[in-house]
């Protein structure tokens, strides 16, 4: 099913009338679904790996699922629409803009008694543990957490979800592009890091104050060292020898904003650079924003105008005019 595309992504769509046969698709587990009586069973799979992040979008019919997802991999699982009933997960009701954290390791039971749409997103457990331990409800990490995100997140979320979708089944052709595949899995990590953002937390006081303005030092330098590309929250961490934990606790002292939030602000501010440098209309947009880890288009415009008065498009415009 999944077509590969260059060494770092792959992508594919398929429709299903046998839930063994979807359910065998699924990436990530072992997966049975168990279809309602009396009502025929249809699923639609698209599927898009950008790195070590697995993303699937699917609608499927009314049915149960019982799961066991990979050691190694935890997911965020978001049903984003549903034709009536809402679903239930291991006995909890799963309601409007809420998720579900699941741990790599464990099973889970899902009742959708109708037909849905829903999201996946897979990361490594690694970085999933250490995401939800910037949470300010800590959670025992055998059992899954059920998240309520903010409408703006969730509208987020499900815009991410839309678009990847899209992707797989439109254009996956734009996932050869250098530095697409790699921006866009950090751009899909750092998502799962504002589903799980705690908020600003504690303010440091003394010693703890002065650790943190040294790592937002030295963030800084290494983003002075690569003012022509993308950094994503990983790479920072990596370079500078801090946690996410550490990063989070310092940007939001020092700064006031998370990591991911102040990075994304970067990514639009060299998005825009690129869209003066370039010409090529709606292509170039399209281009830009893929390679700057912005998945949906929408979304880009309208966080690109907020920052700078106008759309994409105009810039270059502009551009093409000069």
């Amino acid at each position: 099913m999944l077509k590969e595309i260059g060494a770092q992504a792959a992508a594919g769509v398929r429709r299903y009338d046998d839930h063994d046969a979807f359910a065998a698709a699924l990436l990530g587990g072992d997966v049975e679904y168990l279809p309602m009586p009396g009502q025929p069973f249809e699923a639609t799979l698209r599927v898009l790996r950008v790195g070590d992040v697995v993303v699937q979008h699917a609608a499927d019919s009314a049915h149960v699922t019982r799961a066991a997802l990979q050691p190694g991999l935890s997911a965020l699982v978001v049903p984003l629409s549903s034709d009536g009933r809402m679903p239930v997960s291991n006995g909890s009701a799963i309601g409007a803009r809420n998720a579900i954290l699941v741990p790599g390791g464990m099973e889970f039971i899902v009742t959708c008694p109708d037909p849905q749409v829903w999201g996946s997103l897979a990361v490594p457990s690694a970085m999933a543990e250490e995401l939800a331990d910037l949470e300010s409800r800590r959670r025992p990490a055998a059992m899954p957490g059920v998240l309520n995100m903010t409408p703006e997140i969730f509208g987020e979320v499900s815009a991410a979800f839309a678009a990847a979708g899209r992707l797989a089944q439109e254009a996956p052709e734009v996932l050869a592009m250098p530095g697409c595949a790699e921006g866009l899995a950090a751009s899909l990590k750092e998502l799962v890091a504002t589903a799980l953002a705690p908020g600003l937390g504690r303010e440091p006081r003394g010693r703890a104050l002065r650790e943190a303005t040294r790592v937002v030092r030295a963030a800084d330098e290494c983003l002075r060292h690569n003012l022509g590309r993308p950094i994503y929250r990983d790479e920072l961490c990596a370079a500078i020898g801090v946690s996410r934990r550490k990063l989070h606790d310092a940007f939001v002292a020092v700064v006031g904003m998370t990591p991911p939030s102040y990075l994304k602000l970067r990514r639009l501010v060299l998005a825009r650079r690129a869209l003066r440098a370039g010409h090529g209309g709606e292509r170039l947009v399209k281009s830009v924003a893929l390679t700057h880890g912005f998945w949906h288009l929408g979304y880009f415009a309208k966080d690109y105008r907020a920052l700078f008065g106008e759309l994409p498009s105009q810039t270059v415009s502009y551009a093409d005019r000069a």
